[in-house]
């Protein structure tokens, strides 16, 4: 009969499921971080504050902070709401293959006269 339980080995099933759980994890926050990455650098070419952003996407202020700081991972909804109302801006994004993004940013956003 074993009585010390810490001397038996990890199963490989036990293994196998945390190194998943920690490779999802750091999936998840690099997603995070991403979208953080473009909330910051679409408001700054608008010129929008976290007020204002939160306002045409029907979110929060605060929502908005937490996004940005990639200290929660947007709703689904949250994240549509925030992606058209950049659209509607004239911003869009798209994915590189090395995982990065792409701002795209209509002509008549930019005023070249100052």
């Amino acid at each position: 009969m074993i009585t010390d339980l810490t001397v038996l080995p990890a199963t490989a099933h036990i293994k196998r499921h945390h190194q998943r759980s920690r490779a999802a994890g750091r999936y998840e926050k690099s997603e995070r971080l991403l979208f953080a990455a473009r909330i910051r650098a679409a408001r700054a070419v608008l010129g929008w504050s976290q007020t204002e952003l939160g306002k045409k996407a029907h979110v929060t202020q605060r929502a908005i902070y937490r996004l940005e700081k990639a200290a929660v991972k947007a709703r689904r909804l949250t994240e549509v709401r925030i992606n058209k109302a950049f659209t509607d801006a004239g911003i869009g994004f798209a994915r590189l293959p090395n995982g990065g993004f792409e701002m795209i940013v209509q002509s008549e956003i930019i005023d070249c006269s100052q």
